[in-house]
């Protein structure tokens, strides 16, 4: 009977084959570049998928133009997000924390991307069929939107792994097959793609809200056991205003307060009283303009209706917001 981790690894290799000039992960120091250059070659090919898109576009009646329209910005949006995405192994957190496992795991989580060419552009030539023929358009387009989300939905994984160093379900990364790498994610939950698409918000990204717009100038990811939640400093000009982004759904916008700490589970502040809801310790990782730092934060949030106010301790520094949930359509993002 043939070893799991040997089949594993021939898995990885035969899935990493389909991809010219891969040299696969095998010396640590050279992970990060070939993780790059795995993904340079995979948005060549998602590129080439998004020209042909590009002129059924062209071909298509206006009845079909939003649509399509969101097609367009659904591809774009994975091509750059595998431009830009960190680099395989040299992640904010200690590499000795991953074991070899988990980078070979990495590996065949990349590669696998290759198996959504063909799905795509299946999904594209029926979109094509479908806008020439006049006939099922609209569920060709629904279709090729459910594979696109899918796609983004697994890159999601991977941002979180290499942000956090934690994991992603096991359904996902042992359950890839190479003839359906997507499958293992058809039945997952996805996030709301609005949260997802602020949750990735680097420096320098650009937000507008309540017209007004404002460049990412800090963010603080905060992982717990239950996953992460983040924090963006905006800037424009004099003005800030911090983005928070969970737990769970919910999106605020707050400003910096000043406040007394509680002694007990409410605070009255606006006229409002507040009481303590999440509350615990996290592992946090500051982005600034000086590079980033890592620590630790006692946190509290409280709430009173949409009203939120977060209370944190980073041990010589302690830090309250206040602020409103707001509907993630009242925000609008621009990549650098």
């Amino acid at each position: 009977m043939e070893n799991p981790m040997d089949d594993l690894q021939r898995r990885i290799l035969e899935i990493a084959l389909q991809i010219p000039g891969y040299l696969g992960y095998e010396a640590k120091e050279r992970r990060r570049d070939m993780d790059l250059y795995t993904r340079n070659r995979l948005r060549a090919q998602y590129d080439e998928l998004h020209t042909t898109l590009a002129r059924i576009r062209q071909k298509a009646l206006m009845a079909h133009a939003v649509e399509l329209e969101n097609l367009d910005q659904k591809l774009l949006r994975f091509i750059a997000r595998m431009q830009t995405a960190p680099r395989g192994y040299a992640g904010w957190f200690d590499a000795a924390q991953i074991v070899e496992e988990d980078l070979d795991a990495l590996t065949q989580f990349d590669a696998a991307l290759v198996s959504g060419v063909p799905k795509l552009k299946a999904a594209i030539d029926k979109v094509a069929a479908a806008v020439k023929s006049k006939q099922e358009v609209d569920d060709a387009i629904d279709a090729c939107a459910e594979l696109l989300d899918t796609l983004n939905a697994e890159f999601d994984q991977r941002e979180q792994f290499l942000a956090t160093g934690k994991k992603p379900a096991a359904s996902i990364l042992t359950g890839i097959q190479a003839e359906s790498a997507l499958g293992a994610l058809q039945s997952r939950t996805s996030p709301p793609a609005e949260l997802v698409a602020i949750s990735n918000l680097k420096l320098n990204d650009a937000v507008t809200y309540d017209r007004r717009d404002y460049i990412v100038a800090g963010k603080i990811t905060y992982s717990v056991a239950s996953g992460s939640f983040w924090a963006f400093l905006l800037q424009d000009g004099g003005n800030q205003l911090w983005l928070r982004v969970g737990p769970g759904n919910e999106i605020a916008a707050c400003q910096q307060i000043k406040l007394d700490v509680p002694s007990g589970n409410s605070i009255v502040y606006s006229g409002q009283t507040l009481t303590r809801g999440d509350a615990g310790s996290a592992h946090v990782v500051v982005e600034g303009a000086g590079g980033a730092k890592r620590g630790g934060v006692e946190y509290a949030r409280y709430a009173a209706g949409n009203a939120r106010l977060w209370l944190e301790s980073f041990g010589t520094e302690v830090r309250t917001m206040f602020g409103q949930t707001i509907d993630p359509i009242e925000l609008k993002v621009y990549r650098r």
